[in-house]
């Protein structure tokens, strides 16, 4: 137990990756199998809060501060521009998307855009509470201030973005919307690979808010409005959304996720708002 624990104090952020995997892709493994009616839908809550209880228990076992860490959780006192940056940034990104799909020739269907208070407000609510809850006491609250440390603000959001991304893998096997209608196999390599590269790109934006913040808080949201904008802010027809042609859209948007993340880069000066000697403080 000593030599474990001595490990896991080693290497903290290892320990926590290989948890969160191991605790949300079991998760999601009966549903993969289609036997999550035992469970009755148990094993995904357990899956979505992986991360959450991965940080939450390293951060125990090495004797970490759980009570600062739950403070970054409820940090909402910050500069009002921060919290305007994250409810915006995936209203713009999203927005610039279905600009650029339209510029392609595809017609938007404008009525499929949301009331902002009857729809996309309790969406952005509720996801905020279920996988920005789930994931983001673990990603940014746990991971990212200890590989910034090691890695600085790019190294250390090109990893976290890439475990991150790969942790989103069983995701194809349980939701069969994640195809979006695609069965060629080819194709459907393609869009998890755009996926991937996305979801990357969004870690910049992650990344940049929280260094000026330090709010998990914020994360949540920020990570609820991304996928409330999923859901509510792609005003295309089912038709071109579910099959080959979501390839294009998404293309489009990893297109726009990487312009935003150079010039978020630039105008930081690659630091993203990092400053080592205080975490999370306005800069």
């Amino acid at each position: 137990m000593s030599l474990l624990r001595d490990r896991v104090g080693r290497h903290p952020v290892a320990a926590f990756f290989a948890l969160a995997y191991a605790i949300s892709w079991l998760g999601f493994l009966p549903s993969a199998l289609g036997v999550d009616e035992v469970f009755g839908g148990l094993n995904l809550l357990v899956a979505q809060f992986g991360p959450a209880i991965a940080g939450g228990v390293v951060l125990g076992y090495t004797g970490g501060s759980v009570r600062a860490w739950i403070g970054r959780i409820g940090r909402w006192r910050v500069p009002v521009r921060w919290w305007i940056a994250t409810l915006a940034t995936p209203v713009v990104l999203f927005g610039l998307t279905d600009v650029g799909f339209a510029l392609l020739g595809y017609d938007p269907v404008l009525a499929r855009l949301p009331d902002p208070l009857t729809t996309y407000l309790p969406t952005l609510v509720g996801l905020s509470l279920l996988a920005g809850l789930g994931e983001e006491p673990g990603w940014r609250g746990f991971a990212l201030p200890r590989l910034q440390s090691r890695y600085g603000p790019i190294g250390a959001t090109l990893l976290l973005g890439v475990v991150w991304a790969v942790w989103h893998l069983p995701v194809f096997f349980v939701d069969p919307r994640s195809s979006h209608g695609i069965t060629d196999p080819v194709v459907l390599g393609g869009l998890v690979l755009l996926t991937a590269v996305g979801i990357v790109g969004y870690a910049f934006f992650y990344t940049w808010i929280y260094n000026h913040t330090g709010s998990v808080l914020l994360m949540m949201v920020l990570h609820g409005g991304f996928n409330t904008a999923t859901v509510h802010l792609v005003p295309f027809s089912d038709e071109l959304v579910f099959g080959p042609t979501y390839t294009t859209l998404l293309s489009v948007q990893v297109g726009v996720l990487l312009a935003g993340v150079v010039a978020i880069v630039a105008l930081t000066g690659g630091r993203l708002g990092y400053a080592p000697d205080a975490e999370g403080a306005d800069a």
